[in-house]
């Protein structure tokens, strides 16, 4: 799901960190690099890897974006023992999907506020400033795609009208983990629905297999793991990239709001999810802002 390049984001954070993150900003190009370059260096991982996402990127707004495209592949029949036919890459459209709409200014104001600075942040190469937002992922399964978008909520049906995303790189001259901070506002029920579906449609997924905007497939696994309540609702998933790595993340809604925190390392065998203290800090400093 993300680059554990970090996209992360998030994160972002599947096969590149994000959770895939996760963010929803991510300059994912630069990360790719800097996640080629990790990899030559970092020891091989034996077992499951982490979510591929570019994790570092960063926050980002934009004209209105679209949803990712829900078309669910056409159905084919294959023998016993023969690989399902391949996905169709996402087509591309001009208006970037992935990054808040930055349509409520207000809101916009909110999250920049909000965000926690480099001093807030862990020890590392600290980036809060915004980039270009990241490109669409679908899951094979249709009944999946909840899981993705709510780990990545820059890319849901319901886009976000703001968003914000911080990161911080661990590692030099090459980067060994990324731990991502991202915020997504929404209006009405979209952040509420938003999480009632993913964590949902996790129950039943526990590996996805998904395509990117390029047409490349990636098969990541999910689990959720138990932690303290945070937040209006909370869920803490570890995330298994086919791409190796692993990933950590927090999702956390305060109000109209989504809190993602991504933890990923690009070496580890297991996920480890961010520091709860990380995590408090960012809710209690979006509350105050008014979130």
């Amino acid at each position: 799901m993300r680059r554990i390049v970090i996209r992360v984001g998030t994160a972002a954070v599947a096969g590149a960190l994000l959770l895939a993150a996760t963010a929803c900003g991510r300059d994912e190009e630069a990360l790719a690099r800097e996640y080629e370059a990790g990899r030559a260096t970092a020891p091989a991982v034996s077992g499951a890897g982490v979510p591929s996402t570019p994790a570092g990127t960063t926050p980002a707004t934009g004209p209105a974006a679209k949803a990712a495209p829900s078309v669910a592949p056409p159905a084919a029949t294959t023998a016993p023992g023969e690989p399902p036919p391949a996905l169709p890459p996402i087509e591309e459209s001009s208006t970037p999907t992935g990054a808040g709409t930055g349509s409520d200014p207000t809101a916009q104001s909110r999250l920049d506020a909000a965000l926690l600075t480099a001093g807030e942040m862990p020890a590392g190469g600290y980036d809060g400033s915004r980039g270009d937002p990241e490109t669409p992922e679908r899951a094979q399964q249709p009944s999946c795609q909840p899981v993705i978008d709510l780990l990545r909520p820059g890319q849901a049906a319901t886009a976000p009208i703001a968003s914000a995303q911080a990161s911080v790189t661990r590692g030099a001259p090459n980067p060994t983990g990324f731990t991502v901070v991202e915020l997504f506002a929404f209006t009405d029920t979209g952040a509420r629905d938003l999480f009632a579906q993913g964590r949902q449609a996790l129950r039943g997924c526990p590996s996805i297999t998904s395509i990117d905007a390029d047409g490349a497939t990636e098969t990541d696994t999910y689990a959720e793991i138990p932690h303290a309540a945070l937040g209006d609702e909370s869920l803490a998933v570890g995330m298994s990239p086919g791409a190796g790595g692993a990933l950590g993340v927090i999702v956390v809604r305060v109000g109209p709001t989504i809190v993602v925190v991504s933890n990923a390392d690009l070496a580890a065998a297991a996920p480890a999810l961010p520091a709860d203290d990380l995590v408090a800090r960012q809710i209690a400093k979006l509350r105050t802002a008014g979130g």
